[in-house]
C-alpha cells in the first residue's frame, strides 16, 4: 500500500510538471512575470547618463575610447560636416539674421545658449564690438583664446570682426556644445577629451535624465568641435603654424606705401610690432635654410618645413640658430629688433607655400 502511494505521488507530480493544468500555467506566469518585472525595474531604477568607465577617467585613456562612427565627425584637422550639424547650423544663422532685426529677438536667442549652464561657474556677456577690436584682442583681455569665442558663437563664418557686431563672450575659456540625438554625457565628454564630472559640474544636467537634444553645454577648457564650413578652412590652415610672438599687427601682405622709402611697394609678410628683444619662435617645425644678414630684411631666418612651406623672419637684433640646424615648433631661434630698414622694433614674418606668398593672417590665431 505504501508503494503504491508512492507511486501515485510521483504520478501527480510528473502530471504537473510535464502536463500542466491551467492552475499550473498561470503560477508558472506568474513567476516569469515577476522576474520580467524586476529586471525592468532594476534597469529604470539606473542614472539614465552613465560616467565614463574608470579606465577612461585619466584624460590620457581617453582616446583610447573613441567609437569610429564618432571620429566622422572630426578627424584631426580634417573636419568632415555631419548632416545633422549643417541643418542645426543653416536654423541658427537664419534664427540670428531674424534677431538682428531687434535687440529684444538677439537677446533672447543667446539667452537660449545658456540656459542650461551654472552661472556658479562661467558667466556670459553679450558684447558689441568696437573699432579697433580683434577676437583674439579680446580674448587676451580675458584670459583664453580664441577658441572659447569661436566655440561660443557657432554662428561665425569668419575670424574677421567688424564694428556693431554682438557675439557672446564667456567669462573663462571653454566652448558651448549643442546636444544633438543620441548624444550621451559619455560621448561628449569623449569628443571633447574631457571627464564627465567637469561638464556635470559646469551644466545643470539631472543626474537621472541626463542630457536631451537641443540643450547648449559648456565644455570647460575645450576647443570647439562643431563650426561651420567657411570657419573650418581657417581652423584646418591654422593648426599648421603658431605665431613666433605676441604682439600688435601694424601692416599685412599688399601693395603699401614704404615707411622709409615713401613710395607704393608690395609687402611680401605682415609686421607684428613688440618691444626690442623679444623671444621669437619657430612658427613650426622644420630645418633653418639661412641665419645671416639680409639687407633690408636686416638680420633674418629662412626655415623650410618640408610640406611645400617655408617662413622667414625678419629685423631680429639676435640670431640662435644656424643653417641646417633642425627645430622644433615654438622653439626660440632668435629676438626681435631693429635691423635693416625700419622705422621701430618689430618682426617681418613671411609664409611662402610651393614659392607663393601666403597671408599668414590665414594661418595664424
Amino acid at each position: 500500500m505504501l508503494k503504491f502511494e508512492n507511486m501515485r505521488r510521483i504520478t501527480l507530480l510528473n502530471q504537473l510538471f510535464l502536463f500542466p493544468r491551467p492552475l499550473s500555467w498561470l503560477v508558472a506566469f506568474g513567476i516569469g512575470g515577476s522576474l520580467c518585472a524586476l529586471a525592468v525595474a532594476s534597469a529604470l531604477v539606473k542614472p539614465a547618463t552613465l560616467l565614463l568607465p574608470e579606465t577612461a577617467q585619466r584624460p590620457e585613456a581617453i582616446r583610447h575610447y573613441f567609437a569610429p562612427e564618432r571620429l566622422e565627425a572630426f578627424s584631426g584637422n580634417a573636419f568632415n560636416l555631419k548632416p545633422d550639424l549643417v541643418v542645426f547650423l543653416d536654423q541658427l544663422e537664419g534664427s540670428l539674421q531674424a534677431a538682428n532685426q531687434t535687440v529684444a529677438g538677439e537677446n533672447r536667442l543667446f539667452a537660449t545658449h545658456t540656459q542650461f549652464v551654472n552661472p556658479d561657474y562661467v558667466t556670459f556677456d553679450i558684447y558689441t564690438i568696437q573699432l579697433g577690436d580683434n577676437y583674439w584682442k579680446l580674448a587676451k583681455e580675458r584670459g583664453y583664446t580664441i577658441d572659447s569665442i569661436v566655440g561660443c558663437n557657432p554662428q561665425l563664418k569668419k575670424v574677421i570682426c567688424y564694428a556693431g557686431q554682438r557675439i557672446l563672450m564667456p567669462s573663462r575659456g571653454g566652448s558651448l556644445h549643442h546636444v544633438s540625438l543620441n548624444e550621451t554625457l559619455s560621448t561628449i565628454a569623449l569628443d571633447y577629451a574631457v571627464l564627465s564630472e567637469e561638464i556635470m559640474n559646469a551644466n545643470f544636467i539631472d543626474p537621472h535624465w541626463g542630457v536631451m537634444p537641443g540643450m547648449y553645454l559648456f565644455i570647460p577648457g575645450a576647443k570647439p568641435r562643431y563650426l561651420s564650413e567657411e570657419m573650418h578652412k581657417h581652423y584646418s590652415k591654422r593648426a599648421l603654424f603658431r605665431s613666433p610672438l605676441a604682439g600688435r599687427y601694424t601692416s599685412f601682405v599688399g601693395v603699401r606705401t614704404h615707411p622709409v622709402l615713401g613710395f607704393s611697394k608690395f609687402h611680401n609678410g605682415v609686421d607684428i610690432a613688440c618691444p626690442h628683444n623679444t623671444w621669437v619662435g619657430a612658427s613650426a617645425a622644420g630645418t633653418v635654410l639661412v641665419a645671416g644678414w639680409g639687407g633690408a630684411v636686416g638680420k633674418y631666418i629662412k626655415i623650410d618645413h618640408h610640406n611645400g612651406y617655408k617662413t622667414l623672419y625678419g629685423h631680429l637684433s639676435k640670431i640662435h640658430v644656424r643653417s641646417g640646424q633642425r627645430v622644433k615648433r615654438g622653439q626660440l631661434i632668435g629676438r626681435s629688433g631693429a635691423t635693416g630698414r625700419v622705422t621701430a622694433p618689430h618682426l617681418h614674418f613671411t609664409i611662402w607655400e610651393k614659392g607663393r606668398v601666403k597671408d599668414p593672417m590665414d594661418y595664424l590665431w
